[in-house]
């Protein structure tokens, strides 16, 4: 953009912060300083006089456009001597740090906050002469305020005049609203047909829940007023309604100016210019006395209500069915308004677009057909750039059918929508409300976010801990409050905005049109730069690098000296990098973030350099394979962040210790490990793995101090914890905000059972804890914090693995919360009873999931006397538990969808008589089952996954699988008498495997059997067969089996070590696209017929025979020929 037409964007979101920040700091600084030298003192408080002014300007001019020259380069000092307040001001807190850390103070100085920090320090001279510059360059900025001040208040009076309107007339065609325009008319139409108690009261309902009020929601520019005009002037909403009304209310709700406008389109007599707001109010209730009306109040953005809510009480009084649409940005104002839940309107489908963006770039004009088509080509390309918003699709198309050109349309495309004055002037407004309306906070976060290249996807924590770093999340309120916690508050407050949009994955995006919006209120500050070589203002203080191993593109950044960000992406040519980013280094000192992760670097190590960078809060070199750290990085005592995953460190400087502020720290846990005295560490807020070593400062003392760890704490090799006085020292229970604790140990034989109790006695948690792991526990019975029924009530999820000595478990049935349990190699116990249930009413009253593993010696599971057990289980899994007999299945819930068991012992007449009640099950394994056992499976028609494996002994009766409507995967392996009748099961149309898509069989005796086994499927489309060595050839019988399988896309024949021929139906499959046939050494041979035309992928491993026959010139070649993808032995044959 040039900005000699934009002077500049002032970023008020930065230059507020810092002056909040600086008159904060001057604050603390004189109260404090009882020593401060005169000279010094009358400085700083020449800065603390000037600031609520300076305060007051930046304010007024925040997030706008600023086209005097004079004004914005006023205004751009004006920052400029911000920022260097910040970073004077920053520097004195380092000094201050530094030189206690690593001076005569020690680490245990420092838990005091920052105003302490301040106190009885004495200013060098340069500290004296940094503090005079900075009083200079704001005397002089202060000596033109009165004049800017007036210049800045009528520029920005000329440009609030200037508003947009609506009406209810259509003005432009819609497209792609069918759903939603159908979904409205439904609530408008019908609304008087509900009864008053079956209207959902939303927030905004009150009292008055006759009175609907439904809100569409979306982001500026979806198309909400243009779905509220068709709404309002269809035929059948002007006939239900015998009053329509629609009022423009945008950011002022008015309720006097909106009453007169009401009033006038319902009254016939004159209204007053002086009538007071209870009289017009009047007139409206008397307008809409006992009559059925519609009132559109079209983007609305009080989201206080209060507005509303006075408004309100004068609608009330119209007939059943009147209904009030609002069109709102603002999700707040939806929740705040709406008495039914809101319609949301999201971007258009791509097709829809096109139609839209082509009316609106053609209209009716006639043109020959080959410049049409070139220019529907163009036209295409731009449309894809606005991502389905329809107002940016009607502006650009209103500005390409200005002029029919295809080099001007070429020309529109290959630059930046923003570019355009027209464009900017007729798309900003309605997506720059959305940010009008958000608090100088959210403004500044916001824009930060212009930072990151097109398409990037956000990550919550990664990116509010960048915000962190720039200081932008600050704790106003006396509530305590992590900076994380407000942090997430503001993420998620643009989200609801639709600033951003989660993806499925739990991350986030913003829309291209959004993402734009912070380019442009960010332009004079936040760059993202590819290869080109272009000019870099002056005032960017936050940059991102994308250079495809063009590094000479960018050499000439290293000048610049106020860089605050700095992110690369692309790939690089390392060693060159290494002294571009040294450079880089040495010049930014004011650097606080610094993010190589993206970058596809192989870094040996980081540049001394980086150890000078004295304001550095987060630092990322993860995947950059990192060896070394600079010896001296523990200078850098104000990081709070450090990411370090994929590196190979095998050392770490021995001062790591000394960065006390460090809040977040993401390594390997054999890196993380290396740290001596993490202790130290004390605003530590993740601690995924600690190893206790037998070791001066890395003993599990190592984490008393560590109050603030949050989330995941596991604490392995406790075999080093010699007593429960040295477990005690971790002082796990004041570690309040830990929501998961991993316990591990490696079982000391040798360790006697007692001593092991006592020692977790030590390791009592935190009563708030929500999830436990322990493994490798050596005692007999469990200590007493566990046992205890009301002390861990907030437990969602247990797992208890490898406790070798473990004779009985504890009650934890009386756990009121407990979701998930999860028991593991516990060979010393024989029976469970009731002991695991406690003294309740209810066993496991919130239980889903319960799975054991590896009770070997395990006998009998007995249900619970008298009490309700386990109401609430889903997923249920058995598995070596080979002595197990008695099974309470028969008390199992109906609820129960995932039933699995597996090298257990024989349950008797209890697992078929259970399958008879599961009818709610979906999931069910039966593996390695040797008893001999008859199942009906009839009743389980919601199974979507059956799999039986290595049941000799097992027989299916009762129709078979012919009941399973409903199944998707079957896996039936070595069950050779799971069919009783040799004749096949006629089936009704309805019945069958008609939705199964994935089949497994491994075993002659089934294969034998398909027809009998499985009749037609339809759905299939992946089938493996496996291990079915006693077949040489297909039957016919298999043959045209086979060839009704007309869905099947793949096929695997798997060790199948006598069999000779392939199916011959290999030709004929439509669908099929991969063909895999492994280790069938005696095939000889594909089918004389060839293989069909339709293979995309053929692949053949430990074939012999079939090898040399189907290699280029081989006697199969000209039967595989046309297969793109050939793949032989692990050596890849052709690939076209």
């Amino acid at each position: 953009m040039d900005l000699g037409m934009i002077g500049m964007m002032v970023g008020g979101w930065f230059a507020s912060y810092v002056v909040n920040k600086l008159a904060e700091k001057v604050s603390l600084h004189l109260d404090d300083r009882y020593d401060l030298l005169t000279a010094a003192k009358a400085m700083a408080e020449d800065v603390k006089a000037r600031l609520p002014r300076i305060q007051a300007v930046i304010q007024a001019a925040e997030g706008r456009p600023i086209r005097d020259p004079a004004l914005a380069t006023w205004l751009r000092q004006l920052k400029d001597a911000t920022y260097e307040a910040d970073d004077v001001m920053d520097e004195l807190e380092f000094k201050e740090l530094h030189d206690k850390l690593h001076g005569k103070g020690k680490v245990s100085d420092f838990v005091s906050p920052a105003v302490k920090l301040l106190k009885h320090f004495i200013m060098s001279d340069d500290d004296l002469k940094n503090l005079k510059n900075l009083v200079g360059n704001l005397e002089k900025i202060y000596l033109d305020i009165n004049c800017m001040e007036e210049q800045l208040k009528d520029y920005n009076s000329q440009q609030r005049s200037v508003t947009r309107e609506t009406s209810s007339i259509i003005q432009d065609i819609v497209v792609g609203r069918d759903r939603e325009r159908d979904m409205i008319l439904d609530v408008l139409l019908h609304l008087a047909d509900e009864p008053e108690s079956s209207i959902k009261c939303g927030t905004g309902s009150s009292s008055y829940p006759s009175l609907g009020v439904l809100p569409i929601v979306g982001i500026g520019g979806v198309g909400k007023t243009a779905l509220a005009q068709l709404i309002y002037n269809d035929e059948r909403v002007a006939r239900h309604f015998e009053l329509r009304m629609w009022v423009y209310v945008s950011d002022n709700f008015d309720v006097k100016r909106i009453s007169k406008e009401l009033a006038y389109d319902s009254v016939h007599d004159r209204i007053p210019d002086d009538i007071s707001l209870d009289g017009i109010l009047g007139k409206v209730r008397d307008a809409t006395r006992n009559k059925r009306f519609l009132l559109v109040l079209d983007d609305v953005w009080d989201e206080t209500g209060s507005k509303w809510r006075e408004l309100r009480s004068v609608l009330t009084s119209g007939a059943k069915g009147s209904m009030v649409l609002v069109t709102t940005q603002s999700p707040v104002v939806a929740e705040v308004m709406g008495t039914m839940d809101p319609i949301e309107l999201k971007s258009l489908q791509e097709d829809d677009y096109w139609i839209l963006f082509e009316h609106c770039a053609f209209g009716e004009k006639i043109l020959e057909e080959e410049q049409r088509e070139k220019l529907q080509t163009i036209g295409r390309k731009i449309s894809e750039k606005l991502h389905g918003l329809p107002l940016a699709g009607k502006v650009l198309g209103s500005l390409l059918n200005s002029k029919l050109d295809e080099d001007y349309w070429k020309m529109i495309l290959e630059s930046e929508w923003w570019e355009h004055e027209y464009v900017l002037d007729n798309i900003l407004p309605s997506l720059a409300l959305s940010y009008e309306h958000l608090n100088a906070n959210l403004k500044q976060c916001f824009a930060y976010c212009s930072i990151f290249p097109r398409g990037y996807v956000l990550e919550k924590d990664r990116l509010v801990q960048m915000w962190m770093a720039q200081g932008f999340i600050q704790n106003k309120s006396r509530v305590r409050m992590r900076m994380e916690d407000i942090g997430d508050q503001i993420f998620d407050e643009l989200t609801r905005r639709y600033f951003f949009l989660p993806t499925l994955t739990d991350k986030y995006v913003m829309h291209d049109l959004i993402r734009e919006l912070a380019v442009y209120v960010s332009l004079d500050e936040c760059l993202v730069i590819s290869n080109e070589k272009g000019e870099i203002p002056e005032t960017i203080r936050h940059l991102t690098l994308r250079t495809d191993k063009k590094i000479d593109a960018i050499m000439d950044t290293c000048r610049l000296r106020k860089l605050r960000s700095i992110l690369f992406f692309g790939d690089y040519d390392s060693e060159k990098f290494y002294g571009f980013l040294d450079g880089m280094l040495k010049q930014s000192k004011s650097l606080r973030v610094l993010d190589l992760s993206y970058s596809h670097l192989k870094l040996d190590k980081l540049p001394d350099a980086i150890c000078g960078l004295s304001h550095l809060r987060y630092l990322d070199v993860s995947c950059t394979k990192m060896e070394k750290l600079p010896r001296s990085f523990g200078r850098l005592c104000h990081l709070q962040v450090l990411r370090m995953r994929s590196c190979h460190l095998k050392s770490l400087p021995e001062d790591m210790n000394k960065l006390i502020n460090l809040r977040h720290l993401y390594g390997e846990a054999d890196t993380i490990s290396l740290i001596a005295g993490i202790g130290d560490l004390i605003h530590l807020q993740e601690l995924e793995e600690f190893r206790v070593k037998k070791k001066r400062r890395h003993e599990i003392g190592e984490l008393k101090g560590l109050r603030n760890l949050r989330r995941r704490l596991a604490i392995k090799n406790l075999e080093n914890v010699n007593s429960k006085e040295e477990a005690m020292e971790a002082m796990l229970k004041d570690k309040e905000d830990l929501s998961a604790l991993h316990l591990v140990q490696n079982l000391d034989a040798r360790r006697l059972p007692d001593a092991e109790k006592e020692i977790f006695e030590g390791l009592q948690p935190h009563p708030s804890l929500k999830e436990l792991r322990i493994k490798g526990y050596g005692g007999i019975k469990f200590p007493t914090w566990i046992l205890e029924s009301n002390f861990l009530t907030n437990l969602e999820f247990i797992s208890l693995d490898s406790c070798g000595r473990l004779e009985s478990l504890p009650p934890l049935g009386q756990l009121p919360f407990l979701k998930e349990l999860r028991l593991g190699n516990m060979p010393a116990i024989k029976r469970i009873g009731r002991e695991i249930y406690g003294d309740t009413g209810v066993a496991f009253p919130s239980l889903e999931v319960l799975k054991f593993k590896g009770f070997r010696e395990w006998e009998e599971w007995l249900e619970a006397d008298g009490a309700q057990f386990l109401p609430r289980l889903r997923i249920l899994h058995l598995r070596r538990c080979s002595k197990l007999r008695k099974v309470p299945l028969l008390f199992l819930p109906s609820s129960l969808v995932q039933l699995s068991i597996e090298y257990c012992g024989d349950f008797g007449s209890a697992l078929p008589e259970c399958l008879q009640s599961l009818t709610s099950l979906t999931q069910l394994r039966i593996v390695n089952y040797r008893a001999q056992v008859s199942l009906c499976l009839s009743n389980l028609s919601a199974l979507k996954l059956l799999q039986l494996r290595n049941c000799p002994e097992m027989k299916l009766v009762g129709g078979g699988l012919q009941f399973l409507t409903t199944l998707q995967i079957l896996q039936l392996t070595a069950c050779p008498m799971l069919i009783e009748s040799s004749e096949p099961v006629q089936l009704h149309e309805e019945q069958g495997l008609r939705t199964l898509n994935g089949l497994t069989i491994a075993g002659t005796v089934l294969l034998q059997n398909l027809w009998i086994l499985l009749g037609s499927l339809p759905s299939l489309q992946g089938m493996h067969i496996y291990g079915c060595h006693g077949m040489a050839n297909f039957t016919r019988e298999q043959e045209l089996w086979f060839q009704q399988i007309t869905s099947l896309q793949e096929l695997m024949i798997h060790c199948c070590k006598n069999l000779e021929s392939l199916p011959t139906s290999l030709a004929n499959f439509p669908s099929i696209r991969k063909l895999h046939i492994l280790y069938c050494p005696k095939v000889s041979s594909l089918p004389g017929n060839g293989l069909s035309t339709s293979l995309k992928e053929l692949h053949i491993d430990g074939c012999p025979l079939l090898k040399d026959r189907c290699q280029r010139g081989g006697a199969d070649w000209p039967k595989i020929a046309h297969i793109p993808f050939i793949r032989i032995d692990s050596e890849t044959i052709q690939m076209l």
